[in-house]
């Protein structure tokens, strides 16, 4: 059997506890992130509940981590949260080692066709300036910078016009964390964003 040596730079690490005690301090400080903006998403829904179907604000917002989301460490916040094989209608706030945070409007099925209006004329109307597109591929990709996504200020009536015949739709904004001051604000700018969007 060939030996399994470590290269130089793995030898650093694998001798080195304080990278990885860090990295569980960024972690509970990202859970601790998403549990205040659970907080403000949920007293912001309920002083407007009449702005989403009752069946949408039903579920718990529910925040879960992971190590293995294309390798690397991530935690996510989805609220509010319907999922069902058919019909899904969600928000989820993203926290990506190595990449960004990102929120995410997730519609499909029945809240496609619901909001579907509303959404082509945000888009024709430039109100979705720097927010990224999907409706192919995989619909539970939160890749950005994967094939399937495209900036609305990039989106040519062409690249849309086929959105109303798709299954799923997602709207997605990026969060650097070079904001991580301001990510809570930025996060709640969107998510607000989200919401008059689908009550307009």
């Amino acid at each position: 059997m060939p030996k399994i040596q470590l290269s130089a730079a793995e030898m650093q690490l694998v001798k080195n506890s304080g990278w990885i005690l860090t990295k569980h301090r960024i972690i509970e400080k990202v859970y601790h992130l998403f549990g205040n903006l659970t907080g403000q998403m949920q007293l912001y829904l309920q002083e407007r509940k009449d702005l989403l179907p009752a069946e949408v604000l039903q579920p718990t917002p529910k925040i879960s981590k992971g190590e293995q989301y294309e390798a690397l460490p991530y935690v996510v916040l989805d609220y509010p949260r319907l999922f069902s094989k058919e019909n899904v209608f969600a928000i989820r706030s993203f926290f990506w080692w190595g990449n960004y945070f990102s929120i995410t409007l997730h519609l499909k099925g029945k809240f496609h066709k619901q909001f579907q209006k509303k959404i082509a004329a945000a888009l024709a109307e430039k109100k979705l300036k720097d927010y990224y597109l999907s409706f192919s591929g995989n619909e539970f990709s939160f890749n950005l910078g994967g094939k399937n996504f495209f900036l609305a200020n990039d989106a040519i009536e062409e690249k849309y016009a086929g959105m109303e015949q798709q299954p799923f739709f997602k709207i997605s904004y990026k969060i650097s964390f070079e904001h991580w001051d301001t990510a809570e604000q930025r996060f709640m700018q969107a998510f607000q964003h989200f919401i008059t969007l689908a009550a307009d």
